[in-house]
């Protein structure tokens, strides 16, 4: 068929077919649930019989989205994004950081030069950096750290802190 805009559609005897509008978009779909679409800007989007679909973006971006609720998705930019059928998500974005965020509340981030930042579920967690710093702390808000320079301190939840310099002077508030 092709109606008098110029658009047209075909139909299978399996109960598949094909359009194309006006606009330029066109697609195809199956008897068995699958179909692509591609706009006039040319993004794609195609969906598989088992409910799974992607998509292609005319930018560059791309992604799926998936029948257990899994998906993953990339900016043009180069920055993934991602998710598991459970819930814990993950990112590694261009500039080489990348991180978790887990269904638990625990999850990570680290940086391209080594530093990383992980979390727990119940609220600590911990930092090592590049320049050899570090700390951790705990859910009610105490912890440590050392300073890259030798120095260390610890720190309270009721605000209390101490930090020893390198050359051993003690400091309390």
């Amino acid at each position: 068929y092709t109606a008098p805009d110029g658009s047209s559609s075909t139909w299978d005897a399996d109960g598949g077919g094909t359009y194309t509008n006006a606009d330029g978009s066109s697609g195809s779909y199956s008897a068995d649930g699958s179909s692509t679409h591609t706009d006039a800007d040319g993004n794609t989007h195609s969906t598989d019989a088992d409910g799974n679909s992607s998509f292609t973006g005319a930018d560059g971006s791309s992604g799926t989205m998936n029948a257990d609720g899994s998906s993953s998705f990339t900016d043009p930019d180069g920055n993934t994004f991602s998710t598991d059928a459970d819930g814990n998500e993950s990112y590694v974005n261009a500039d080489g950081s990348s991180g978790t965020m887990n269904a638990d509340g625990s999850g990570s981030h680290s940086e391209p030069d080594g530093s990383v930042c992980t979390f727990d579920a119940d609220g600590g967690g911990s930092y090592t950096g590049a320049d050899g710093s570090s700390a951790s702390w705990d859910a009610e808000g105490n912890g440590s750290y050392n300073d890259p320079d030798g120095g260390s301190g610890s720190f309270s939840a009721d605000g209390s802190f101490s930090h020893t310099d390198a050359d051993l002077s003690l400091i309390h508030i």
